[in-house]
């Protein structure tokens, strides 16, 4: 079932969600913490197992996005809920290997390979 949101959109089956941001840019805070927020009741909503975010169209964020990805990780696994990232552009990624993100929020090239992880 597709799941259209503000700031997002999510392919949500058995469990699992794919999301997709709606634009390029997260850059306003009001943005950041929308974002979040939608995520959240997804998880919520639908009982939801696995989280994949697919950066693909995302090119660029703020750091406060960065560290609102942190907050959310740690209030899914609360309740149970695995948060995977795939689809990097080289720009994003970098800027997440550089802060040791990766360490903290898997990064997988595909989203097949995020949801079997």
């Amino acid at each position: 079932m597709r799941i259209s949101k503000s700031r997002i959109v999510a392919d949500v089956s058995q469990g699992q969600a794919i999301v997709y941001f709606t634009t390029p840019h997260v850059r306003d805070p009001s943005d950041v913490q929308k974002i979040a927020s939608e995520i959240e009741e997804l998880a919520y909503n639908y009982k939801l197992d696995v989280i994949v975010i697919n950066f693909r169209r995302l090119k660029q964020m703020t750091s406060a996005f960065l560290s609102r990805l942190i907050a959310l990780n740690k209030s899914l696994r609360q309740i149970n809920v695995k948060l995977r990232l795939c689809c990097m552009n080289p720009e994003v990624e970098r800027a997440f290997r550089i802060c040791k993100l990766h360490k903290v929020m898997p990064l997988y090239d595909t989203e097949e390979k995020a949801l079997s992880a």
